[in-house]
């Protein structure tokens, strides 16, 4: 069995990842296209992180819950009597039945379907109904401590709920820390959603961090991206975006060089409220986040829009987003016009898989092209911009360093 990169990519093809990015080389087609190499992205990487696996507003209330898969491993993700969210495998444990097969909202307990065995909301067993014959089962008492529901570690930040399949990742505070930071002038907790949708397309889910950089907004968003001026000083190629990768964050944040004009908010920002300041002399901002492997975040104005993409193979992606609003702007009729440019500019007009007009769709129909392309020999010596590729740099050299 292979257990590291370099056993399925070659020797070659790792070493050449990590020389100085003006003479390195990406990874080759193959950590995109193979089923070796996704197996071992599924047993090796995502158990040891923090991956996004749903939103709070998911099970918005006490007794809701969802099942999930991750990693391929069934889940409940549910909201427990006093608020938190929990997550558990999903099995029972007399005879590893899933106990949750759909969307459920309030609900007092989490029964399995085949013998009745049932948890409360804690994850505490407190019913095996006739196990030894008897009702209650009084002649043969089950240990209920050591047949409570298995508990996966679990964290709420910003609305994204993460998991840590292993258990031995840092605290999701400090593993979210360099985003944190960044948003930590504002609430964006407290914003309410708006709007949800799912895709799935036809490419690897590593190409979504592949993407995150700007070289390529003025010709995959144009309309949305104008010009390169937007993007860089033409005269002497500093560009606008700083791309900072600490631990398992990746920030693609402005450094206010822009001219003046370029600095103006586009779209619905002025016409909606902002997130509630939590700190005197907070000042409206944006960014963007990937919090590796498979989260990004970004706000821009009046707007936070987390996604979480999850593996399906090794040519497939589902991606899942939501929209959330400061205090009416999420649902009010006064907002609608606002709220729908915003949408727009994300999802496009029709808010379809076929509409190239926003930025989510022309991004996945990218990363088609790329997958496609990604199945020739051709595609094995990609090569990375040294002004606009760090991001996507430092994104491999992480997968790599988390595959070993």
């Amino acid at each position: 069995m292979h257990t590291t990169a370099a056993d399925i990519l070659g020797k070659g093809a790792i070493e050449a990842l990590f020389q100085p990015i003006e003479e390195a080389r990406g990874l080759p087609g193959k950590a995109y296209t193979s089923q070796e190499f996704y197996d071992l992205e599924q047993q090796v990487l995502f158990p040891k992180t923090w991956v996004g696996v749903a939103f709070d507003t998911d099970v918005p209330g006490p007794g809701d819950a969802i099942p999930i898969t991750a990693s391929g491993l069934p889940l409940i993700i549910v909201r427990d009597r006093k608020g938190e969210v929990r997550a558990f495998h999903n099995v029972c444990r007399h005879r590893a039945t899933i106990i949750l097969q759909k969307p459920e909202t309030g609900l007092s307990n989490l029964q399995c379907p085949y013998h009745a065995w049932t948890w409360d909301l804690e994850g505490n067993l407190k019913a095996t109904p006739y196990f030894d014959g008897t009702p209650n089962s009084e002649n043969f008492q089950v240990d209920r401590k050591e047949n409570g529901l298995v508990p996966v570690r679990c964290g709420v930040w910003n609305h994204v709920v993460f998991i840590n399949l292993e258990g031995n990742a840092l605290p999701l505070e400090e593993y979210v820390a360099p985003a944190a930071e960044q948003y930590s002038c504002f609430d964006l907790d407290a914003m309410k959603l708006g709007h949800r949708i799912e895709w799935e397309y036809d490419a690897n889910w590593k190409l979504v961090n592949d993407n995150w950089e700007n070289y390529h907004n003025t010709w995959i968003h144009a309309g949305i991206f104008d010009k390169m001026s937007d993007e860089v000083n033409v005269d002497t190629g500093e560009l606008y975006t700083d791309q900072l990768g600490v631990g398992s964050v990746i920030t693609l944040a402005g450094n206010d060089k822009r001219p003046p004009d370029a600095r103006k908010p586009k779209g619905p920002g002025p016409k909606m409220p902002l997130p509630v300041p939590l700190r005197p002399g907070a000042k409206r901002g944006g960014g963007s986040n990937a919090i590796l492997p498979n989260t990004t975040v970004s706000w821009g104005g009046p707007t936070y829009a987390p996604c979480i993409y999850t593996p399906v193979g090794p040519n497939r992606t589902r991606a899942r987003m939501a929209f959330y609003f400061a205090g009416d702007a999420a649902t009010g009729d006064k907002y609608a016009e606002a709220r729908d440019e915003s949408l727009d500019r994300w999802l496009g007009h029709t808010q379809t898989r076929e509409d190239l007009t926003g930025i989510r769709p022309q991004d996945h129909h990218c990363m088609e092209l790329q997958q496609r392309a990604r199945m020739s020999p051709a595609a094995d010596r990609v090569q990375f911009s040294p002004a606009w590729e760090n991001s996507v740099h430092y994104f491999q050299k992480w997968l790599v360093e988390h595959l070993s």
